[in-house]
This record gives structure tokens, C-alpha cells and sequence, in this order.
């Protein structure tokens, strides 16, 4: 049996387990768990134009099967680590202190900041075991961000080094709530430690746990009240996993994505968020008070068979008992939101290939034929508006990642994108076996770098780097 098999046949026992259901019981979903939010980091800084904060990263203890206790890496000592909130144009200032035994740093992903910040490996060299670092920057859109180690990513975002980045500016939607929504998930063995075992399997898909999380947590109950907006901020923070989140007779109001909110809302029976990405969506409940409904991860095809799986239970929305919202008081879901520049397109004069093979007997996953850091960089002058082709040769599905800069998507297989579907995007899906054309404005100078966000994709080859002239 191949270990992605055994994982499978792992997820609903080690559910049970981490719910203290017993065996017997496996033919339903889990009792819910406790909605957990992410905690605010303290802002340390009486300015109100200026977030302060103190960040360090260490070995900490969680409880995710009952009775066993999972040594994780955690920022401020959580998993998923502190929300930091801020407004448009604040400056941020992170004292980031590294507790832990290994080297580290911080990516903002995301965030459009300058380079020495960036947090990536072409720029600043690893934080030692005991090392401090500052990050001060600009926050300069709202939106809705993560920030994670880039260094041994592969590792150290699967053991919890996540945080979340929550940036409010004008006009923001009116809603009755608003959640955060960090998932992920854990391989863990039976008596609660990480499972590292690896096999070309694992290295193909990306590492996909058996524990499927919600904040932290397994099926947590997220309790809402009929008629009533909830506001969801939705992030995909897993190594490898591909989230389809679908909810039994609703429907996602897509008000924004990873660059912020986008000019036309639109509709999504089943809201595909891939690792890296964001989505900012609305929600109005229906049904009667004291319904609950199931939170699933709907199959998705991306490559390898990966659609016959079965769909997993993420978590339960529960339908409030208060009294449901009528009349005046029913709240509605926009048509339109703000508008964005949209860049200028033309002909790619760029293209990007990826790819995956076997280089002797080590699986490798390609840019351009070739494995960073051995990858050519691309030079762009200062200002520049890009049109770039992204070519994913492979069978799979590729999460593309560029950071520093938002980008928009023009065309698919050479068919232009409808203006209806104008975002900004710093993470995207490339489906397998085909071509998508993106423009960005390259206007701050530095090395960036652009990846597969399957990290065992970027650790082993899938990386490159642009260089944006001073």
C-alpha cells in the first residue's frame, strides 16, 4: 500500500481520536470542536500610525489527538501563531526573536514591501538560533495576508510557523461578523508526533495530513445567525493540500482575493483555494434556527487521480437560535466592489515553464529545464509593466507564487480572462498542462522570488528569481 493510500485510510480515525469519539462511532463526522480565533498580537506603540509588535518563534506544546501531546514550532507560543492587525499606510515594526534550535527567517507573503524585508534567502541571510531581526515596512494595501518562514519552509510551516496579517482601508464591506479561517493540516502518528517519513509520493502531491484543521483545530463549530452577513477570511496555509470548500445549500460571495477586494463579486458553489491563496468571501445562512451543516472539502482533480478522494468534513456551521433577520434588518450581498487599475496587456514577452521529471533516480520539479538556484534569473527595468506566460508542462496543477508584487491574470490557452474577473493576485493555480498569461508592474527594485507554493515543490527545484533593476 503506498503511503498516500495510508494517509487516506488515516483520516477518520485520527479524527475520532483527536474528538475523543470512539471507534464505533466512525460511520459520521466528529463531535465540533471549540471556533478558535487567532489572538491579536499586542501593539506596543502609542502612534496610531505605527503597529509594534514582538514576534519570536519556538518549540511549543498542542493537543491535537486527546491524550497526546505534539511538539510544534509556533510563533508567540500558538498554532496558527497571533493575528497582527493594521490599517492602510501604517508602519509595521516586527522584533522578531528566534528561540528556536534551528535557523529561520519571516516571509510576508503577499505584503508589497521593500526587499531587504522580503524575508527570502536571496536577500537576507537565515536568523541564527537565538538571533533577533526587525522588519519595518509600510503597509500599503488592504487585504488580508500570511507571513511564514522562508527558510526550510518544508518543515517549519508543517510543524506551525504561521501567522495571519489583517490590513482594514476605506469602504470596507458591511457585515454582522467576521471570521478568520486559517487552514491547514497535520500527518501525525497514533501517539501525537509528526509523521516525517517521505517517499516520492509525498514529494509528488506535497505533503497532505491525516488531521484536517481549522484554526487549529478539528471540526470546530462556527456558530452563525440565519439571514444574518458573516465576512470570512479565508487563507490556505498547508504544505501541499488543495482546499474545495463547499456548504450544502449556500453559496460564496467572492468579494476579494489575495491583493484586496475586487470590483465584481461573484458566486462559487465550491471555492477552490489552493496553498498561499486567500479569499475574502460573504456569507448569509439560510435555514432555521438550530440547523447544522457540515464544512466539507470537496474532491478536486489536480493531477495524479487526486478526484477520487472522498470529501472530508472541515467543520460545523451552526444556525443561531436567535431570531433570523427580516425586513429592513435582512442584510443583502453587493454586486460591486472597489475599483483596481487594470494593467496594460499585449503580447507575453516573457515565458516560464515548469515542469517535473526524475533526474537520475531524485525527483526534481523544474523551471526552464532547470532546479534553483541553477535558474536564470529574469532582469526587468524599474517601472516596468511585464506580460509573462506561465507554461505548467507537468501533469499536475501548480500553485505559482510571485512575491513582492501583485500580478492579473490576462488569458488562459490564450483565451482572454472576461474584465468581470479583474483581481489582484500574488498566488494562483496553473493548471496542468497548459498556459496562463499574467501582467505585473515590477516598481520596487530587489531580487524577488517566484515559486511553487507545493513546498516540497520550491524546496526541491520549482524557484526563480526576478531581478527588478535599482
Amino acid at each position: 500500500m503506498s503511503k498516500r493510500s495510508r494517509v487516506l485510510l488515516g483520516v477518520a480515525s485520527l479524527t475520532l481520536l483527536a474528538s475523543g469519539c470512539a471507534a464505533e462511532r466512525a460511520e459520521g463526522p466528529p463531535a465540533p470542536d471549540v471556533w478558535v480565533e487567532p489572538a491579536a498580537v499586542p501593539d506596543s506603540n502609542p502612534d496610531p500610525r505605527v503597529v509594534e509588535v514582538d514576534l519570536e518563534a519556538r518549540e511549543a506544546e498542542k493537543t491535537y489527538l486527546e491524550g497526546k501531546t505534539t511538539t510544534v514550532l509556533a510563533y508567540n507560543g500558538t498554532v496558527p501563531g497571533p493575528l497582527i492587525e493594521a490599517n492602510v499606510g501604517d508602519r509595521l515594526i516586527v522584533h522578531f526573536r528566534n528561540s528556536l534550535p534551528e535557523e529561520t527567517t519571516i516571509h510576508w507573503h503577499g505584503v508589497r514591501l521593500p526587499n531587504e524585508m522580503d524575508g527570502a534567502p536571496a536577500v537576507q541571510a537565515p536568523i541564527a538560533p537565538g538571533g533577533e531581526f526587525t522588519y519595518e515596512f509600510t503597509l500599503r494595501d488592504a487585504g488580508f495576508y500570511w507571513f511564514h518562514p522562508h527558510v526550510m519552509e518544508e518543515e517549519q510551516i508543517r510543524r506551525g510557523l504561521f501567522g495571519v496579517i489583517r490590513v482594514r482601508g476605506e469602504g470596507e464591506p458591511q457585515a454582522d461578523d467576521e471570521k478568520i479561517v486559517v487552514l491547514s493540516d497535520a500527518l501525525l502518528r497514533e501517539d501525537g508526533r509528526f509523521d516525517d517519513e517521505i517517499d516520492d509520493e509525498i514529494i509528488m502531491m506535497g505533503r497532505e495530513g491525516n488531521l484536517l484543521l481549522v484554526n487549529g483545530k478539528v471540526m470546530p463549530a462556527l456558530d452563525v445567525q440565519a439571514g444574518a452577513l458573516t465576512r470570512l477570511r479565508i487563507v490556505n496555509v498547508a504544505n501541499g493540500r488543495f482546499f474545495n470548500l463547499a456548504l450544502p445549500g449556500h453559496a460564496f460571495r467572492v468579494i476579494g482575493t489575495d491583493g484586496g477586494l475586487i470590483p465584481k463579486p461573484y458566486d462559487a458553489e465550491k471555492l477552490l483555494v489552493a496553498p498561499g491563496e486567500r479569499y475574502d468571501v460573504l456569507l448569509i445562512a439560510q435555514g432555521e434556527p438550530g440547523t447544522e451543516l457540515t464544512l466539507t472539502n470537496a474532491p478536486y482533480e489536480r493531477g495524479h487521480h487526486t478526484g477520487l478522494a472522498a470529501p472530508m468534513p472541515l467543520a460545523t456551521v451552526r444556525i443561531g437560535e436567535g431570531p433570523a433577520l427580516s425586513g429592513p434588518a435582512r442584510r443583502t450581498l453587493p454586486d460591486s466592489g472597489p475599483a483596481i487599475e487594470r494593467l496594460p496587456g499585449g503580447a507575453a514577452d516573457t515565458t516560464i515553464t515548469f515542469d517535473e521529471a526524475y533526474v537520475g533516480r531524485e525527483l526534481k520539479f523544474l523551471v526552464d529545464g532547470k532546479t534553483h538556484p541553477d535558474v536564470p534569473p529574469i532582469h526587468v527595468e524599474r517601472g516596468a509593466t511585464r506580460v509573462i506566460d506561465l507554461k505548467n508542462d507537468a501533469e499536475m496543477d501548480h500553485p505559482f507564487h510571485l512575491h513582492g508584487f501583485f500580478f492579473q491574470v490576462l488569458a488562459r490557452d490564450g483565451v482572454a480572462v472576461a474584465d468581470e474577473a479583474l483581481a489582484n493576485k500574488d498566488t494562483l493555480i496553473l493548471p496542468q498542462r497548459s498556459t496562463t498569461t499574467i501582467v505585473a508592474r515590477f516598481d520596487e527594485p530587489g531580487h524577488w522570488m517566484y515559486h511553487c507554493h507545493i513546498l516540497e515543490h520550491a524546496e526541491r527545484g520549482m524557484m526563480g528569481e526576478i531581478v527588478v533593476s535599482p
